[in-house]
């Protein structure tokens, strides 16, 4: 890529990455009134917590055809709708975080440990999986972190290089959430909000790496992502072990070891630009 080309796609990608976050923010500061104060408005917190979530894939599709026409922006829509996925790639998706997590519990139960409940029966799974990949971030997010953002990373560098800065601005966009009574990421402040930031952008960055490899492996398709990012949040709310403080130690560790091997494994893909 040439040097003007380059300053051009580091030029939009920030472009991105600053709309997306401060309009999600500005969107979701009603919930956080909601929540935090006395102030009283027509529509629940949720409402905007939910509205929030589906702006980085719409920031993706508006930016997708300022910066590159009808032509990204069908390519951007293809990649949505590309479940070319082999075999493979697809257990990945379905087995690699739900593993990690079934993983943790193990060695949380057996380091003495009582499992927290199960959130929901093992039949009401497809509906929760249905649920958290329309509503609770994959449908909204995907096609513009992965299906904007990552594809054009990956044109300026290697795999690796690109996941870990996506995955912390991907984390930074969360973090008005945990100051927002009732979400997920606020419970995890009862360990501390540095512990709790700290683990989460840790997480996310982890996230981050394995879907940035699903991304490359599967020939750019964003469905793939959005499958993986649901699969990765259903599996810590099945039994949510990232409640208690040495369980989400616990999930953390087995899930960077898992993604080091990972990423070992797949060493001549995830640290070469392509």
């Amino acid at each position: 890529m040439k040097p003007a080309d380059r300053r051009k796609s580091k030029y939009e990608i920030l472009v991105f990455f600053i709309t997306t976050v401060l309009s999600t923010w500005i969107i979701w500061f009603p919930a956080l009134l909601i929540q935090n104060s006395d102030a009283s408005l027509a529509l629940p917190y949720k409402f905007f917590i939910m509205i929030g979530t589906f702006v980085p894939s719409v920031v993706g599709f508006i930016f997708s055809y300022i910066f590159g026409g009808k032509e990204e922006v069908y390519s951007l829509f293809v990649s949505l709708l590309n479940v070319h996925i082999r075999v493979k790639w697809l257990l990945f998706v379905f087995l690699v975080l739900p593993g990690v997590s079934a993983l943790s519990c193990l060695i949380f139960s057996l380091s003495g440990g009582t499992l927290p409940q199960m959130q929901f029966a093992p039949w009401f799974i497809p509906i929760a999986f249905a649920y958290i990949f329309i509503f609770m971030g994959p449908l909204g997010e995907e096609a513009g972190w992965r299906g904007f953002a990552l594809k054009k990373m990956l044109q300026n560098l290697a795999p690796l290089k690109a996941a870990v800065p996506l995955g912390i601005v991907w984390s930074i966009w969360h973090l008005p959430l945990f100051f927002i009574k009732g979400t997920a990421q606020n419970a995890l402040t009862a360990f501390g909000i540095v512990p709790a930031i700290s683990g989460y952008f840790l997480y996310t960055t982890m996230i981050s790496v394995l879907i940035t490899l699903l991304y490359i492996m599967s020939n750019g398709s964003v469905l793939g992502s959005m499958l993986l990012h649901t699969a990765g949040n259903l599996s810590l709310g099945v039994v949510p072990l990232i409640f208690s403080k040495s369980g989400a130690v616990i999930v953390l560790l087995t899930l960077c070891i898992a993604v080091t091997a990972i990423i070992y494994k797949y060493r001549k893909i995830m640290l070469h630009k392509a």
